[in-house]
């Protein structure tokens, strides 16, 4: 796969009416109350799947902070319920009877309401969202609607995506002039209510759009002065820089510097863009050992519980 498609795999989670399902569209309301059944009965099968995985699995009182528990389910499971329907789905003869195959069927990811971080799926021109009960359990499990109804906007800029991430998870964020290499994607440091500190690493999917389009969105950023003078509250820089400034692989994974957004814009972001421009198999690996590199730094931090006003 080069790195092309994997930019454009990013892209397709975007939702939009689309003309060409319109029709199909009007085909699949005529038989959504089959198409609802079965996509609770598949619902039912996977809360089996992982309610069986969750036994004896600790809530997520005892969990380490931001971290979801399989006791718990289905809370904090919208996107591996999505996901494990899609797979479903895709392999159930009587869906794709019921639904035909002019209809389009894919992943969306979007931000629902201003508030929501929200993996759902796209099925001509409808929204259905299969994980419907994962932050509150007393909703149904799916919910549909027709997209052009949806309260939705797709993740395609990074200070709505801010915005969400800030009422979602309820955190300040702070610009990331402290790991200037993970810059592109994770722009920003979060700090929980309890003076934790994390990697603003919520989706993929704005760093890969971005990849495509020279880091036009990270720029912007960096272009708006409310962002680039923002600071780090001092407590926390030296927090990252005790635990981290020494650079040593093992303590974490990305080196650790503090710059400015002129150190980001000239030294950083270019090699981002250059990747970007080569689109192929070899840059397509760089880009998924990045994230990798990425994730593994995410979970590192978090494991270290640095916490301000300790």
């Amino acid at each position: 796969m080069t790195l092309a498609e994997v930019i454009e795999r990013a892209r397709a989670q975007d939702m939009a009416v689309r003309a060409d399902q319109v029709g199909p569209t009007r085909g699949l309301l005529a038989r959504m109350a089959a198409i609802e059944a079965l996509l609770l009965r598949q619902r039912a099968v996977v809360d089996a799947e992982f309610r069986e995985r969750g036994r004896g699995v600790v809530s997520s009182d005892e969990a380490p902070e931001g971290q979801v528990s399989l006791a718990d389910y289905p809370k904090g499971f919208c996107g591996a319920i999505r996901d494990r329907m899609f797979d479903r789905l895709l392999a159930d003869a009587e869906f794709r009877a019921l639904t035909g195959r002019e209809v389009i069927f894919k992943k969306v990811f979007v931000l629902l309401k201003g508030v929501y971080f929200q993996n759902a799926l796209q099925l001509g021109n409808l929204y259905v969202d299969v994980a419907n009960d994962t932050v509150d359990t007393r909703k149904p499990p799916v919910e549909w609607m027709p997209v052009e109804e949806a309260p939705f906007r797709n993740a395609d800029d990074w200070p709505v995506v801010a915005e969400v991430g800030r009422r979602y998870y309820g955190v300040e964020l702070y610009p990331n002039f402290h790991f200037p290499l993970a810059f592109p994607a994770v722009p920003w440091l979060a700090v929980r209510s309890s003076g934790r500190l994390d990697f603003f690493f919520a989706q993929e999917h704005v760093f890969l759009k971005d990849l495509g389009d020279g880091l036009r969105r990270a720029r912007a950023l960096l272009d708006h002065p409310a962002f680039a003078e923002r600071r780090l509250p001092e407590e926390c820089r030296r927090l990252l820089e005790r635990a981290c400034g020494a650079n040593l692989r093992e303590a974490f994974p990305i080196e650790y510097a503090e710059v400015d957004a002129d150190t980001i814009r000239a030294k950083v972001l270019p090699e981002f863009a250059a990747l970007g421009r080569a689109g192929d198999a070899a840059a397509a690996g760089v880009a998924e050992n990045y994230l990798k590199l990425v994730r593994a730094a995410t979970a590192r931090l978090a494991r270290m519980d640095l916490r301000a006003g300790g």
